[in-house]
């Protein structure tokens, strides 16, 4: 028999991509804790690299608690792309990326570090509202609030903000950046008096969950090259929609066994006409408080 033509395409493609990252696929080990880096990452065998991989195109990526001094990095497959690598000193980094020809699927970021990675450190700082709203750099802004808000410090508590973002009362100062100001109003539904994010492993990156626990709301970095996945979701999904938008998404569900008590995948269509220049926000309505389906399963510690 053939292989349709379609998975022929993917194999090809497939084959493209491993040959382009080879060395962030072959020997590496399990990454950076999620609570460090919210995405795909993995360690060489000695340690002295860490790679991530990038299922969309954005401007920065942030690493907190890397105790170590970084080298350099770079974007595998691309000799013209720059990285300009800023740290606080305190472990945290961020990598600010310039002419980068993002990979159709996923882009693989090595950083070379100084001496093996051992450890890393979990006690993230706080920010404070005053803090982000006087940032210049509003992408960088607006993710530092979801990450706070993803790891259980509301900094918008007692703080004027509404639950419609309209009429809010924030401090500002001569300092304070009206752009932030705006995106803070558009997605203040999912700012409000909302809960800690999702454990590692349904979602790649940021979110928080409604009070009443039937709205998940997934923060969503840069242009995506594919469709947003959401796994070990136990409920059924009422709709989505864009937050601040009102754009009801459509999703699939694959790789669900009719006799499995394992959930489905979910894959939700996020156009690109439709994504918010900073960060969009996606509002998950569940049919009732959300389950999560965890699995005590083992880590894959090594990939030879």
């Amino acid at each position: 028999g053939t292989i349709p033509e379609q998975q022929v395409e993917i194999l090809k493609n497939l084959a493209r991509w491993t040959t382009k990252n080879s060395e962030a696929i072959y020997g590496t080990t399990r990454g950076l804790p999620f609570d460090n880096y919210k995405g795909k990452s993995a360690f060489s065998k000695d340690r002295k690299k860490i790679f991530l991989y990038l299922e969309e195109a954005r401007d920065f990526v942030k690493i907190y608690g890397l105790m170590t001094n970084t080298i350099s990095a770079r974007i595998l497959g691309d000799d013209k792309a720059k990285i300009d690598i800023k740290s606080k000193g305190n472990g945290d980094f961020t990598f600010n990326f310039s002419h980068v020809k993002f990979d159709q699927d996923v882009t693989v970021v090595e950083i070379s570090i100084d001496k093996p990675m051992i450890r890393v450190q979990n006690d993230k700082p706080n920010l404070s509202l005053s803090e982000s709203l006087e940032n210049k750099n509003t992408k960088l802004a607006v993710y530092e609030i979801a990450e706070q808000l993803h790891s259980g410090n509301n900094i918008f508590k007692n703080s004027g903000l509404t639950e419609d973002g309209m009429e809010m009362k924030l401090p500002q100062t001569d300092k304070t950046n009206p752009e932030i100001l705006n995106w803070i109003s558009k997605h203040a539904e999912a700012l409000y008096k909302n809960e800690k994010g999702l454990p590692e492993g349904h979602f790649s990156g940021n979110s928080v969950l409604s009070k009443d626990k039937q709205t998940l709301y997934l923060f969503v970095e840069g242009i995506p090259t594919g469709p947003i996945a959401l796994k070990g979701i136990k409920n059924e999904i009422a709709r989505i929609r864009i937050v601040g938008e009102g754009t009801l998404l459509s999703h699939e569900i694959y790789n669900k066994l009719y006799w499995s008590s394992v959930p489905g995948i979910i894959y939700i269509d996020l156009p690109k006409e439709k994504l918010d220049k900073n960060l969009t926000v996606i509002a998950v309505l569940l049919d009732q408080p959300l389950e999560l389906y965890r699995e005590k399963v083992g880590a894959i510690e090594s990939n030879l």
